[in-house]
């Protein structure tokens, strides 16, 4: 099983600017991480070059770069885009959505996350959600499998403006829309910290979807204002979600997605922390391959 870390793990700073890829993935590779989970969400955040021509070329130069720093992309998580809502920017956010899975193909990461969307009108979840959903996931599995590559969804967490709970929050919807989408590069990524600030029990979730899980997001939680820590540091039941991992047989990566880990680390600290957090996941990709034995 491989250990890797999202690309976002070194992004974001409480008093400084946002992290350039080129640093995170020096900083990755020197904490002993090989294998990572690159991230155009956050890449759309600080890059001009992904919004423009030479787009391609820029994903190129990261590829080559990992390459040298012995690093691999063995996971990508789509740009935020909300499919359901048009507003004025549905083109735009929906070209860096394409380039997305384009860019992903280039480094041949297998899978690739993408959010679902809840469907609103008048600030509530209207009855089309499902439905739209499946017709724009069976579009873009197409656009997907020209590329080689398949669309992971993400189980999603929190509340909408008007308090009701988003589109794929419950397991069971996950599961209803991966059967009705009916494609086999359309799977599941479970989101470990998503389902404990929900209080979902995470065991029966799993079995649920067996199958079907062929990515993570792997953090810990410790309320709703601190997400995406590092496991061990927040409430999660890791004796729970690794035991039910090991149970539906799960052989894909084991990817760190802890955005919040780092903010507030001094500058200083920042490389022990991180070779920290590799020692942690290494010890628990372990503890779970003793698990499956």
């Amino acid at each position: 099983m491989k250990l890797a870390a999202s690309t976002n793990i070194y992004f974001e700073r409480k008093h400084a600017e946002l992290i350039m890829m080129e640093e995170t993935l020096r900083q990755c590779a020197a904490a002993g991480f090989q294998y990572l989970d690159f991230g155009f969400a956050e890449l759309s955040l600080v890059s001009s070059r992904f919004h423009g021509e030479d787009w391609q070329q820029e994903i190129q130069e990261y590829i080559d770069f990992a390459k040298e720093l012995g690093l691999t992309f063995v996971q990508a998580h789509a740009t935020i885009f909300d499919y359901c809502n048009l507003d004025d920017e549905y083109e735009r956010k929906e070209e860096l959505f394409k380039r997305s899975i384009k860019g992903a193909a280039m480094m041949k990461a297998p899978w690739i996350v993408v959010h679902p969307s809840s469907y609103l009108a008048d600030g509530r979840i209207h009855p089309d959600t499902h439905r739209k959903n499946v017709e724009f996931l069976k579009r873009y599995a197409a656009v997907a499998k020209e590329e080689g590559i398949g669309l992971a969804v993400e189980n999603m967490w929190g509340r909408t403006k008007s308090g009701e709970k988003p589109y794929c929050l419950d397991p069971g919807e996950l599961l209803r829309l991966i059967e009705d989408v009916d494609c086999e590069n359309v799977k599941v990524c479970w989101d470990v910290e998503h389902g404990s600030i929900e209080k979902l029990d995470q065991k029966k979730a799993l079995q649920m979807l067996g199958k079907f899980v062929v990515a993570t997001h792997i953090s810990d939680e410790a309320g709703a204002d601190s997400i995406h820590i590092l496991p061990y540091l927040g409430n999660a039941d890791w004796d729970e979600i690794l035991g039910a991992l090991a149970q539906i047989h799960y052989t894909g990566v084991f990817n760190f997605e802890i955005q919040h880990y780092l903010p507030g680390v001094p500058q200083e600290l920042v490389p022990s922390a991180m070779r920290f957090a590799y020692e942690v996941g290494e010890q628990m990709v372990k503890r779970l391959c003793q698990m499956q034995e």
